[in-house]
């Protein structure tokens, strides 16, 4: 793979960077070139439980002499294949040319409220990297990388440690600099990648003023494929740490992006990310966790709850069971407090823990960026324990209570949520920074209460009013967002799930409300999500579906008369939203008899 050619730094010789595919199979990196993928002896298992081998005897220390496996400092560098090291100096090759990725992660969070990794840790890999590279050869780099790539291979062998008294400074150092690992590198490339599925194919710093359609497209491409290199090589070090989790966190979000939220690939890396979290024992903060600072605690906190969130939203649109389950869980969200309160330590923080309420929500009504994970969080429970309904065997005897106190248990977590974070409690035209976040969370909160109403109609054939209710609240909000068209809804074109949206059913409708929001919610599908975006043909098929019922509301054929009220009827195979299977989607591949698409 060649690297794209107008990243290229000042002075370089060699702007074409050969990136070597490692689809083939997990520790290939093509070309034949097969690296051994055995943990290393320094690879310690992670969390252990109380059912692991180890737990009798930790338990027992006073009667059973035991000390836990030392950390890996005893054991020797692992050494690094001369094959191993050039594709990781290749990577390192691209990152260097790529000048522009500190703009950005900079244009990356500025859009975003949903940053699972702090900016603070993300800029000091950044400042990291750029003084590396400002010491290298630029007329011939290649040999340095290749024993910078050396070096961060074997730092990546060795487990990550922290202690609580430790510094912001002391713990971004850790992973930066010489301690430079993988995971941290990573973590650009799926920032930039993300950053780049929604930036415009003309845009000036990315096109380099090329007048080819495709540059951008080809550079994601290539970033994307740098971040799999790189899992590629935290897989083999088998080292779990929420550097780790961040970045398969944030590769799951690039790949759904650019594949669809249906994407098989994608839900393969969330049952990688699941995996670290319970190795790290990310899910959970007990006592043991004492031994990380205050600030990393907190962020542990959230980045357990982004990938229990994703999980729970993952499962919704595929229809599958979730892989992370609450019961075994620490379901503790984090302080609604800065980043920048949380790693200034001292008075700072012990003023801004003072201006939480009990419930430890912040009384000022600032948007931190772990306010909304405080948010996902109790919708992510809501939602898993409604999965449990939907998607599991539940008796019908107890299905009515099941869901009434679910429901019960959300509005009330909802009445607790405070006024800015909730958007039906916001002023109609408030267009601010992270509006569209908002929107989401309380779409996110009516689409749970959507499924409980599905899953009674399903196994007790009521609450069809209810159903209907939600879903023109939800159409309504959606419309909402279409008409504004405001810039930060283009911006997040790429969430175009949104259009995963429950019809109507066999319920009594106003009828001009009805034409006016299909007609428009089929415009927003005409424009969500353009040809080459993951979820075009899933868009593209709701649209046609959409026009269909919009032609049978507008030139209605006749029906028996105990259905004239009825304006759905006869759509009751519309959008199984529970059954991809049923979607037709060959006229999109396929071309007809004639040879000209349908």
């Amino acid at each position: 793979m060649v690297l794209y050619n107008h990243v290229s730094p000042v002075g370089a010789q060699n702007n074409d960077v050969t990136m070597n595919d490692p689809a083939s199979s997990p520790g290939s990196l093509g070309g034949g070139r097969i690296f051994a993928t055995a943990e290393p002896p320094s690879a310690l298992p992670g969390y252990l439980g109380s059912t692991s081998y180890t737990a009798v005897l930790t338990e027992h220390r006073d009667e059973i002499p035991f000390e836990p496996e030392e950390t890996t400092d005893s054991y020797p560098v692992p050494s690094v294949e001369p094959e191993r090291a050039q594709s990781g100096a290749d990577v390192l090759l691209f990152l260097y040319n790529l000048t522009f990725r500190q703009s950005l992660v900079d244009k990356f969070y500025l859009r975003s409220w949903n940053a699972v990794v702090p900016k603070i840790v993300l800029d000091a890999i950044l400042t990291s990297i750029q003084e590396i590279f400002d010491g290298l050869n630029a007329n011939d780099p290649m040999p340095q990388l290749r024993s910078l790539a050396t070096l961060i291979f074997q730092n990546s062998s060795r487990a990550m440690s922290t202690h609580q008294s430790m510094t912001v400074q002391e713990y971004c150092a850790s992973f930066t600099g010489r301690n430079l690992r993988w995971e941290a590198l990573a973590n650009i490339f799926s920032v930039c990648g993300q950053q780049l599925v929604i930036t415009p194919d003309n845009d000036p710093e990315v096109s380099q003023e090329s007048e080819d359609p495709s540059i951008k497209d080809r550079l994601l491409e290539q970033v994307i494929q740098a971040g799999t290199i790189c899992l590629n090589f935290c897989d083999q070090a088998s080292s779990a740490n929420e550097l780790l989790a961040y970045l398969q966190y944030n590769d799951v979000m690039l790949l759904t992006q650019q594949y669809g939220d249906s994407s098989y690939k994608a839900w393969r890396r969330l049952g990688d990310l699941v995996a670290t979290i319970y190795a790290a024992g990310i899910h959970l903060d007990t006592d043991s966790s004492d031994n990380c600072p205050f600030f990393l605690r907190q962020w542990r906190r959230g980045c357990f709850i982004s990938a229990f969130y994703m999980d729970k939203m993952m499962a919704t649109f595929v229809g599958r069971p979730p892989l992370m389950n609450y019961r075994y869980c620490t379901l503790v969200p984090p302080l609604d407090l800065s980043d920048e309160d949380l790693v200034a330590g001292g008075e700072t923080l012990e003023r801004a823990i003072s201006g939480l309420d009990s419930n430890g929500w912040n009384t000022k009504g600032v948007r931190n960026r772990l306010s909304t994970s405080r948010v996902r969080f109790h919708l992510a429970v809501s939602r898993e324990q409604t999965l449990d309904i939907a998607l599991g065997t539940p008796e019908s005897r107890s299905l009515v209570r099941k869901s009434n106190e679910i429901e019960e248990n959300m509005r009330t977590m909802w009445a607790a949520t405070p006024d800015y974070l909730r958007y039906d409690r916001e002023q109609a035209h408030d267009f601010h920074h992270g509006w569209l976040t908002i929107v989401y969370l309380y779409l996110n909160y009516l689409y749970t209460c959507f499924l409980l109403q599905r899953a009674l109609i399903k196994h007790t054939n009521t609450g069809r009013a209810a159903l209907c209710d939600v879903s023109r609240r939800v159409l309504a909000i959606v419309v909402t967002i279409t008409s504004q068209r405001h810039p930060m809804v283009d911006l997040d074109r790429h969430y175009s799930w949104i259009s995963h949206e429950p019809g109507p059913h066999a319920v009594v409708l106003p009828r001009a409300e009805l034409i006016r929001n299909i007609s428009v919610f089929i415009s927003l599908l005409s424009w969500v999500s353009r040809p080459g975006h993951g979820n075009y043909h899933t868009c593209r098929e709701a649209e046609k579906k959409l026009s269909r019922i919009l032609d049978q509301l507008l030139d209605p054929q006749p029906v028996q008369a105990d259905m004239v009220h009825d304006v759905t009827s006869g759509l009751s195979s519309f959008l199984d939203w529970s059954n991809y299977n049923a979607w037709d989607f060959n006229t999109e591949y396929f071309p007809s008899a004639d040879g000209f698409a349908p």
